[in-house]
C-alpha cells in the first residue's frame, strides 16, 4: 500500500517578510481611502534603524502613513486632514538640528497589531532586510552612475541612439545603414 506523502511546503523567508510589509501597507491604505501599490523597501525603511526592532517598526509604519498621505484620492475626506488624523507629529531632533515624523499616542494605539507584526519580521529577518536594502542600494547607485547617452551614426543626416554609456563602451553597435559604429 502506497504510502500518501504530501512534501511540506517550505516558508520562504523573502515571501513571508513582504507579506507582512503588504499587510500593514494593505491595512492603512484602507484606514484612509487611499489606492496605490506599496513603495519599495528603501523608501519604507528610510531612516530606519534595523538593531532597534521596535523602533523599527514604529519608522516603517511612519513611512508608510507619509506615503499613503500622498496617495490619499483627493474625493476623500482624508485628503484636506492635517498629519495629526492620520496620527502623525512632528518631533524636533536636536541631535540632527532637523524635524523627523513620529506616531501620535493614539496612532500607536491604533496600529498596535500591525506595529507588532512589523516588529517581530524585523526581528526574524533584520539580515534579510539588511541584505535586501543593501543590493537596492547598489542597484540605484549603479543606474546614476551609468546615465543615457546620445550616440550617433556616420549616416548624412546622422542617425541617433539613447543608449546607457556602459553598454556603448563595452559593445560596438553599428549602424544598419551606413555600418558605422554609433559614437558617443
Amino acid at each position: 500500500m502506497p504510502l500518501n506523502h504530501t512534501p511540506e511546503r517550505t516558508l520562504d523567508p523573502v515571501e513571508q517578510f513582504h507579506d507582512c510589509l503588504e499587510q500593514s501597507w494593505l491595512a492603512v491604505s484602507r484606514a484612509y481611502d487611499a489606492s496605490s501599490r506599496m513603495p519599495d523597501l528603501r523608501e519604507l525603511f528610510s531612516g530606519t534603524n534595523l538593531s532597534i526592532p521596535d523602533q523599527a517598526a514604529e519608522s516603517v509604519l511612519v513611512n508608510i502613513l507619509l506615503e499613503v498621505m500622498e496617495n490619499v484620492c483627493r474625493f476623500s475626506p482624508w485628503y484636506t486632514c492635517p498629519p495629526r488624523a492620520f496620527g502623525l507629529i512632528s518631533l524636533r531632533d536636536n541631535a540632527a538640528a532637523c524635524t523627523r515624523w513620529a506616531l501620535a499616542p493614539e496612532a500607536i494605539q491604533k496600529w498596535e497589531a500591525a506595529l507588532a507584526a512589523l516588529s517581530e519580521a524585523i526581528r526574524k529577518y533584520n539580515g534579510l532586510i539588511k541584505a535586501i536594502l543593501l543590493v537596492d542600494g547598489l542597484m540605484a547607485r549603479s543606474e546614476e552612475d551609468d546615465p543615457y547617452v546620445t550616440a550617433c551614426c556616420s549616416c548624412m543626416p546622422p542617425r541617433a541612439i539613447q543608449i546607457k554609456r556602459s553598454i556603448l563602451i563595452k559593445a560596438e553597435i553599428l549602424c544598419d545603414q551606413c555600418r558605422q559604429p554609433y559614437l558617443d
